[in-house]
């Protein structure tokens, strides 16, 4: 029998609310926010942060304890006077699971509401086979992950699946290969798990995990790089993620900078991600070694049958010539991608991240020696180009923390 869907977060639902009530709710959603920033706060700091007063405050405070928000920690002096009690979000009030399904495998994890994950599970093996397969086997691996751990279900108020390729988010229809019938994968996913689903493309959940746990520090313009075995780009406006009309926006490695026969997976010619890409590298690489060219790459090809993204890592730390110098290649061909972005977001921040982001300066000096060459100084100067300090753990944070954003209403509703 289909487990009955559990609610949304009923204190932070604006259904059947108008006048204070809208106003005193949104206040609480900045409070929360704002505490998610934060290891404590006072109602002091909240009457300051919000320009309240301090009796509404500590209504306000009261209303989120009361709901199982925020707890108390402890009352003590801050400078002279009486003891003032500081608060923090309650870890165990909510929980929200993040599903990443990746080339090869799935990482799975569980997000207390404090933004902390408790649980988590990574690197579990999965190859696509066909769409209802394998999407049987996705609610198999979750199923077995929820039996593990030691919370109710009746406490994980979401699950946010983060997967490649074209979401649209406004019909929550994934539209590459997980696009079959008319079932829609939200939908039977939140028929066999009984959550209600969030559906969102990788390279955001990515950059909403580089945005909040990652390098930023106190940048609002910020693009994200996702260089994986594709490119694309999460964009941050003031702090916001920029989704565009439909999910699509980001779509960097589809841009057609050259002039060249190679078919994108998008069906075009010339595309960035031709040329610029994991699978690009891969494809070069592996042609090179077939042409007679040496690396410590040869053996694991031939074993294999194909490289995958670790290895070719792998071999850059081991100093792999053959494998350095066609890192650099690409990454020149990046920066000039890049360097398109930048002349279009003027942006104080960009973030390298993805598998790719561990080749370290193999990869990053190329890049911005390319940047330098093709954008406009005025405005290259404006921008910092950093490699993630998260390497493979970002997805998994963005998509917990985007699920548990999106139901508390912190961000535009999406699926």
């Amino acid at each position: 029998m289909p487990k009955k869907i559990l609610p949304l977060v009923k204190q932070f639902n604006t259904d059947g609310l108008s006048g204070v009530a809208i106003k005193d709710l949104t206040r609480k959603k900045r409070i929360v926010s704002h505490m998610s920033s934060k290891d404590e706060i006072t109602i002091n700091d909240i009457s300051e942060t919000l320009n309240i007063s301090i009796p509404k405050a500590s209504e306000l405070i009261n209303d989120l304890a009361e709901g199982g928000f925020i707890k108390e920690t402890s009352k003590r002096s801050v400078g002279q006077g009486r003891k003032a009690s500081f608060y923090a979000l309650r870890a165990d009030s909510h929980y929200f699971l993040g599903i990443e399904i990746k080339k090869y495998k799935i990482n799975i994890g569980l997000m207390g509401f404090d933004k902390v994950i408790v649980q988590s599970k990574t690197d579990i093996p999965f190859l696509y086979k066909e769409a209802s397969e394998s999407l049987t086997e996705v609610v198999q691996i979750i199923n077995t992950f929820l039996d593990e751990i030691k919370v109710e279900r009746n406490k994980i108020a979401g699950l946010g699946l983060s997967i490649a390729g074209r979401i649209n988010v406004k019909t929550g229809k994934i539209l590459t290969i997980y696009h079959f019938g008319d079932a829609p994968v939200k939908d039977v996913l939140e028929t066999e798990l009984g959550i209600p689903v969030y559906l969102d493309n990788d390279s955001r959940t990515i950059a909403y995990g580089e945005f909040h746990f990652g390098k930023r520090v106190l940048e609002k313009e910020v693009l994200i790089l996702n260089l994986d075995y594709g490119i694309a780009l999460g964009i941050f406006v003031n702090g916001k993620p920029v989704y565009g009309a439909s999910g699509y926006a980001g779509e960097l490695g589809h841009i057609p900078l050259f002039d060249n026969e190679k078919i994108c997976f998008c069906g075009k010619k010339g595309c960035l991600e031709t040329e610029a890409s994991g699978k690009a590298l891969i494809e070069r690489l592996t042609d090179q070694m077939n042409k007679g060219s040496n690396s410590i790459l040869q053996p694991v090809l031939e074993r294999k049958g194909f490289l995958e993204l670790e290895d070719i890592i792998s071999a850059v730390t081991r100093g792999d010539s053959l494998t350095l110098q066609t890192i650099s290649s690409i990454a020149e061909k990046l920066g000039r991608g890049l360097a398109v972005t930048i002349n279009i977001f003027n942006p104080e921040l960009i973030i390298i991240s993805g598998i790719m982001s561990a080749a370290g300066d193999s990869l990053l000096l190329p890049v911005k020696n390319s940047i330098i060459m093709h954008s406009l100084t005025l405005v290259n100067n404006d921008t910092s180009i950093v490699l993630s300090d998260l390497y493979n753990r970002a997805g998994l944070l963005g998509c917990c923390l985007l699920v548990r954003d999106k139901i508390l209403g912190l961000i535009e509703h999406s699926f």
